[in-house]
């Protein structure tokens, strides 16, 4: 199972039932480089193998319908927006500048 790299997340942690949508990071290394400077942990390298769940996500970052007019279908796989970073952490891990 795929676990959250965020520090305090467990989301895909056996101990944790909760089911929950990850993306894995941006194969673009920019994007990257922005997801690891906004992910507050120390001494990590984010990889294309690294995957952050959709609780560190705004609900608009998400795309979880394929709309075509009135015709809305939900994705099994969730997508991100375009460009979009992680910006949702706990309060007791500071988000980097």
């Amino acid at each position: 199972m795929v676990k959250c790299v965020v520090v305090g997340c467990t989301s895909g942690y056996t101990s944790n039932k909760e089911k929950c949508h990850k993306f894995c990071a941006p194969k673009d290394l920019d994007l990257r480089k922005k997801w690891q400077m906004k992910i507050p942990r120390k001494n990590f390298i984010l990889t294309e193998k690294s995957y952050v769940c959709e609780k560190h996500f705004k609900e608009d970052d998400i795309v979880k319908f394929w709309e075509s007019g009135t015709i809305k279908i939900p994705y099994k796989q969730w997508r991100l927006k375009e460009g979009v970073v992680p910006s949702l952490f706990p309060k007791i891990f500071p988000k980097k500048n």
